[in-house]
């Protein structure tokens, strides 16, 4: 197995600061983080794996829970933003984005390795390792640069649900810093949830001409399997709120027969 890893970038906001769509309290977001925390260092570090974990907050949040859920690491870096660089008015995607440009400014990790695994912090990915050793592979040793997973068909339209069927999912995905710096990372300004210039669409413009290159994957061979409760109150986002409830099974088992049996239908 290829020994480098991509660190994996867990992106937190804790405190929700009154944004607008955001879901349940402080208390219970700082649990889930908490719990997605432990359940990554019992995946990666645990067993005296070679995985790195940077977890970022930026809503100013104290850490010292979250801290104290997991034994001291030199493989485990956190980082407490200033939640005054942030502007909860423009929503997530602005949000998370000028985070993540703060965490390649900021990170040792990210900056040693040339990249990042960005996750979102709040539920856990239990395939996560999978997709790690994937991506660090393509980027670390095959030089790639960007590992992401987009949709990109017209069932929506057809069945005239109203339903975007053109989208990158922005939950997971891997970029060498190159790439991230060059094409993404200076777009934050162009988001606002609240006007419907979503991260998803963002990152789905920028994937889709460069589909055909040998450097940028868009599209996963499997399903990631999520865990915890979704956030998103949009359509076709959020198939089920517990991603582990039959629903979700379903969705994933279909997933994966589609990337299996159907791999040119990006659904």
């Amino acid at each position: 197995m290829y020994m480098n890893k991509l660190p994996l970038l867990m992106t937190a906001s804790v405190s929700t600061r009154g944004m607008v769509g955001a879901c349940f309290t402080d208390e219970e977001r700082e649990k889930m983080y908490r719990e997605s925390l432990m359940i990554y260092e019992k995946m990666l570090i645990g067993g005296g794996e070679t995985y790195k974990i940077v977890f970022v907050d930026n809503s100013g949040w104290d850490l010292s829970s979250i801290k104290s859920s997991v034994k001291e690491n030199p493989s485990i870096e956190f980082l407490s933003l200033d939640s005054e660089d942030f502007d909860v008015t423009k929503g997530k995607g602005y949000n998370e984005l000028l985070l993540i440009n703060k965490a390649v400014e900021k990170s040792v990790f990210i900056r040693e390795a040339g990249g990042f695994f960005k996750v979102t912090g709040r539920y856990p990915i239990y395939n996560i390792k999978y997709f790690i050793d994937y991506a660090s592979k393509f980027i670390l040793e095959y030089k790639g640069h960007l590992y992401i997973d987009i949709k990109d068909h017209n069932l929506y339209d057809r069945l005239g649900l109203g339903w975007c069927g053109h989208s990158a999912d922005v939950r997971m995905f891997a970029a060498s810093l190159s790439f991230y710096n060059e094409f993404i990372g200076n777009r934050y300004t162009e988001l606002n949830d609240y006007k419907g210039l979503l991260l998803e669409g963002l990152m789905y413009d920028v994937v889709k001409p460069m589909i055909h290159r040998s450097d940028v994957i868009c599209r996963f061979k499997k399903e990631p399997h999520f865990g915890g409760l979704e956030g998103s109150n949009v359509a076709a986002l959020s198939f089920s709120k517990n991603q582990d409830s039959l629903k979700g099974k379903l969705k994933r088992f279909l997933g994966n027969v589609i990337r299996l049996f159907f791999p040119r239908f990006w659904f």
